[in-house]
């Protein structure tokens, strides 16, 4: 029995903040690759343990991205919906801000991939609430959802974590839409006129 073994060569680049808390890409480029397109996922990881580890995440958005596509991958992108946290006074738990130097690293590949002609994976869960709703990351999905796929969507419209897909699982267009937003609810007090 004849056993062909290929062999792959993977270019990997990471981007970080300056004092390495935060991840916002990873990339991995086959460079043998020359005619392929540009995929992406977007996750939600703001953990320490997520800004070197790769892991069933990236295997499986791979995994579903190869089911999906006709042509080759020559890069995937991993990127990281990392808000910066800030603590309100007025409120009884931390706020999240824009962090602009991610939201640079999505709408880049947002652009390269569309320009490519591949495909996005986004799966944050019920985490990613924190981020996505600010009104800048509302416009830009909206420009791409034609190229934004999840694995299906939480109770609150959320696209489910790409952990939890296996090698049968269909992928569903990415409806920024359809997601609730959250709201606080305030009770006004009528006050009686005869008082």
């Amino acid at each position: 029995m004849n056993t062909q073994i290929e062999e792959v060569t993977i270019r990997v680049k990471s981007v970080f903040n300056d004092d390495k808390t935060k991840r916002y890409m990873r990339s991995y480029e086959f460079t043998d690759v020359v005619d392929g397109v540009i995929c992406a996922v977007i996750i939600y990881s703001p953990r320490m343990s997520d800004a070197f580890l790769s892991g069933t995440t990236t295997q499986r958005a791979y995994m579903l991205m190869r089911n999906h596509l006709d042509k080759p991958i020559r890069e995937v992108r991993v990127i990281s919906l990392v808000p910066t946290l800030a603590i309100n006074d007025n409120l009884p738990y931390v706020e999240s801000q824009l962090d602009e130097t991610n939201f640079h690293y999505v709408e880049e590949t947002l652009d390269e991939v569309e320009q490519s002609r591949g495909m996005v994976i986004v799966g944050w869960g019920s985490p990613g609430r924190l981020m996505h709703h600010a009104t800048a990351y509302k416009t830009l999905f909206a420009d791409h959802e034609a190229n934004m796929f999840c694995i299906g969507t939480t109770a609150k419209g959320e696209p489910q974590q790409i952990r939890m897909a296996n090698e049968n699982t269909v992928l569903e267009p990415f409806n920024n839409e359809s997601i609730k937003p959250k709201f606080r609810i305030v009770k006004e007090t009528k006050q009686d006129d005869s008082e």
